[in-house]
């Protein structure tokens, strides 16, 4: 038994010996080549370069924004009644002037006949007080009574005109009945809404430039509106905020419109497209951006010795197709193919791109 056990456990140390020295020679084979020979023998990163010439574009400065009237009022009661008769309906145009609704006038005309009559009779006290003046037979004290009494009677006339006037509401400015708050049988008070009328003609578009940008806009220059379904409409710059909004810094321009026939409603989306200085500017594909690693926003690019380097950029312009980037050397060998591999400073081979992009 005894020499049992000894032969099994001769045969098991036989065999761990025999592992262990198959695993030595595969950690450590005679003919390995040593670090630097490996690291020598490894291949360039192969990159595909496209030499990029600048052009003389306009700089543009876009922001998003929305079609708005160029000028709106809500319309209200300045005395109490009720609505009789309605001329206009809703989403109608209207000429500065037009009756809009008519309130009820009750006994309004009758006062404005007696403030007439009462003013034909101060006219008359005041003339004859002139003439008993002339002729020493009244003091001035009386005529001033007479005059300040003819005063007010016109005051009153006047008062009670405009009372009866008010019971017609007029269109201030040409312009569209966007809403109405009233129907025929409606009781109102002074103060309450009738109607709600918007200026579309010309109108404006709205936006919010950011603070390194809003230096180079001015009132009275031209931009564009780009509408959606891709439609542009030309117009001028009216205002530019002297003052950044307190929360989200930037500025706001309104953009002025020729509106014809109010084509364009209120409330669209819309960017607002300005041109500006004359900057030089390479047109890239967006595929080609890279991003520094402390964040800056830009290209990669080989130097004469083939080795990546990268260069922040500024986008002057940004079209469908293409990017442009300023602050790039006037001629550039892009890599348009394996940026996202190359790192700054690492030597690839640059292989030269047959077709533009």
């Amino acid at each position: 038994m005894n020499r049992s056990f000894l032969f099994a456990l001769a045969i098991l140390l036989g065999l761990t010996l025999y592992m262990l020295t198959g695993l030595l020679r595969r950690d450590a084979p005679a003919d390995a080549p040593t670090t630097e020979a490996g690291a020598a023998a490894r291949p360039l990163l192969s990159v595909r370069v496209r030499v990029s010439e600048a052009q003389t574009i306009a700089r543009e400065v876009v922001m998003t924004g929305q079609t708005a009237p160029n000028r709106q009022v809500h319309l209200r009661a300045e005395i109490e009644g009720t609505v009789e008769e309605i001329f206009v309906d809703r989403g109608k145009p209207v000429k500065a002037g037009d009756r809009l609704l008519r309130l009820s006038a009750n006994d309004r005309p009758q006062r404005v006949e007696e403030a007439e009559t009462r003013v034909r009779q101060r006219e008359q006290e005041y003339a004859a007080a002139n003439r008993l003046r002339e002729r020493d037979l009244q003091s001035e004290v009386f005529v001033a009574t007479a005059r300040a009494e003819l005063r007010v009677a016109e005051r009153q006339l006047r008062q009670a005109e405009l009372d009866l006037e008010r019971t017609i509401l007029r269109a201030p400015f040409d312009a569209i009945l966007n809403e109405r708050s009233v129907e025929v049988g409606d009781r109102v008070g002074v103060g309450d809404a009738l109607v709600h009328l918007l200026d579309l003609d010309p109108l404006i578009v709205v936006g919010h430039v950011l603070e390194v940008e809003a230096p180079l806009l001015a009132v009275g220059e031209r931009g564009r509106a780009r509408l959606p379904g891709g439609r542009t409409v030309e117009g001028r710059i009216r205002f530019v905020s002297a003052e950044a909004h307190p929360a989200t810094r930037t500025f706001r321009v309104e953009l002025l419109l020729d509106n014809p026939g109010y084509g364009i409603p209120a409330g669209l989306s819309a960017d607002i497209v300005v041109e500006t200085e004359q900057v030089r500017a390479h047109a890239v594909s967006p595929a080609i951006i890279a991003i520094a690693d402390d964040g800056r926003f830009g290209v990669k690019y080989v130097d004469e010795t083939d080795t990546v380097r990268f260069v922040a950029a500024d986008v002057v312009r940004d079209t469908p197709d293409a990017l442009f980037l300023s602050g790039l050397p006037d001629s550039i060998r892009l890599i348009t193919v394996g940026q996202g591999f190359a790192n700054e400073g690492q030597p690839v081979d640059a292989v030269p791109e047959q077709a533009r992009w």
